[in-house]
Parts: structure tokens; sequence; C-alpha cells
């Protein structure tokens, strides 16, 4: 009982569930915003396919059922208006702002994006939608936005703890995003004969154009033994506290040469770096005197 409780009870300082919230509610700002010119086409009765098909798409893809508000709401301005909603709410919780109810509501406009439209999904999607369910039932920091985080980081009267039983839940899945990741790549012929970088980057999927990675196949080569290794370490890394800041150099670092290499990956890369988040305590970035001040009460 000691350990269960150490491990997930243990009580951390708010401000990093509120860090965190207001990352995740960034990120999901953003996506929204990239459905909500494509929403008629996917989620509406005007769009691409009838709710019928897309229930039927979704049930052949998982085996599941489809359980989408949108299977309900079909007109185009409905649509448009719900998934506006869900920017609204992202951006209440940046606020702190009923943040709870926010979260709830974003969650089911995601779970239904994905049931809707399951063919349009992406990795990314899961990730947020599982976040987005983990937080539900988590503490969220709502007392500290953007602007108390700042200004009222050194009120030590203000600052509580709570169990941190949330944060770890996140983590974990950062170790099972890259683990998993790895173990799907080595039972891939490119990526296991180290040729997956070349082709990817030569595909449609690469931002720049040419033959210029066939003349650099043997680098490639190497980079793509390399990644596998990276995508191994950077949740060790993250996890040990002596190794945390090398695990967030990388970490960044190698999602930004994906953004920046491949089409469309941009925030397949910012959902990961914000998952990162779940790792940082506040004084690891800029409230160092926080530290100090309790440590002389």
């Amino acid at each position: 009982m000691k350990t269960f409780c150490s491990i997930w009870l243990k009580g951390v300082d708010q401000r990093r569930y509120a860090i965190f919230r207001i990352g995740f509610a960034i990120l999901m700002l953003l996506h929204f915003a990239c459905i909500l010119p494509y929403a008629v086409s996917l989620l509406s009765h005007e769009g691409i396919s009838p709710s019928s098909m897309s229930a039927i798409g979704f049930h052949e893809i998982t085996g599941g059922i489809s359980i989408s508000i949108f299977n309900l709401i079909t007109s185009p301005l409905l649509v448009n208006l719900a998934v506006l909603l869900a920017i609204i709410a992202c951006l209440l919780m940046i606020s702190g702002k009923y943040s709870r109810i926010s979260l709830i509501y974003c969650f089911i406009i995601q779970l239904s994006f994905i049931h809707r439209a399951p063919i349009s999904t992406t990795g990314w999607d899961t990730i947020i939608t599982n976040i987005c369910l983990i937080l539900i039932f988590s503490p969220l920091g709502e007392s500290w936005g953007p602007k108390n985080l700042i200004k009222n980081r050194l009120q030590i009267d203000s600052i509580y703890e709570n169990p941190r039983y949330g944060l770890v839940l996140i983590q974990m899945q950062v170790f099972v995003i890259y683990w998993q990741t790895v173990l799907q790549k080595m039972g891939d012929y490119y990526w296991a004969n180290g040729e997956s970088i070349t082709y990817f980057l030569l595909s449609h999927h690469g931002r720049f154009s040419g033959q210029w990675p066939v003349n650099v196949h043997g680098l490639l080569d190497k980079i793509n033994y390399l990644t596998l290794l990276t995508e191994l370490a950077i949740p060790i890394l993250l996890w040990i506290s002596k190794t945390r800041k090398i695990g967030l150099v990388i970490g960044i670092s190698f999602h930004v040469c994906i953004a920046a290499l491949g089409i469309n990956l941009f925030l397949f890369s910012l959902t990961m770096i914000i998952c990162y988040l779940a790792f940082l305590k506040p004084w690891e970035i800029g409230m160092g005197k926080y530290k100090n001040i309790s440590q002389s009460n």
C-alpha cells in the first residue's frame, strides 16, 4: 500500500498540472483550428460520406461501434458551430475557467470526430483522445492561469499539492508510444534493413523534393537505426531526474526535425513535445527562486 501511494498519490505542486493543462489546451486549439476548414466535408451530411457509411467504415477499421454526435448533428451550420465551441472551450481551459467542463466537451468532440471520419484521423488523434480522458479524471490546477502562473509564482500560501496519478499516467503513455513504435518498426522490412528514412524522404511525405536522399543513402541508413535508439532512450532519459534535461533537448530536437522534414507532421511533433510537460517540475522552467524560498522556510 505504501508503494502504491508513493507511485500514484504522492503530492506534487499543482502548478505542474496547470502547466500541462495550458500546454495541452493550446495543442487542442491548434488541432480543432486545423479541423475547422474541413469540418463540413468530413462531418456533415453534405460531406464526402453520409454518417451511415462512416459508421460502417469505422466498424471495418476498428471492429467497434461508431458513437458520434456528428451522426445526429449533420447540418453544416451545426457542425461548424460544434467545432467553434470546441475552440472556445480550449481558450477557457487556457485561462483556467470552467476547465473540467470544457475538457469534457473537447473530449466528446474529439471522440466524435474520430468515430465520424475514421479515414481522416491520424496517430496523434489517438494520443490527444487518450490524454483528454486522463485529464478528465485528474487535477487541472484550475486556480492557475497563464497570468497568475507567472506573477504569483512566489506566493507560497497560494500553492497546494495534488496527487500525481494523472501526470504518472501521461508519463506511462509516453513510454508506450515510443516503445510500441520501436517494436512495430522492428517488424517492418524497411526499418529493419535501414532503408525507411530514405524511402520516406523520397516519397510524397518528404518536404524537400529531389533525389538528394539517394546521394546520402549511407548516412540515412545510420540515422535510421539511430532513430530507433533515440525513441527507446527518450522516455528513460525523461523519467530519470538527472538526465531529464538531456531527454528534453534530444526529444524536442528529434521532433523538430520530424516536423521540418515531413509534410503535415507539425501537430504530431507538437503533441509529443507537449507530453514532455508531464515530466517537468515548475522550477525546471524558470521557477528556481520558489524552490529556494520553500527550502528556506
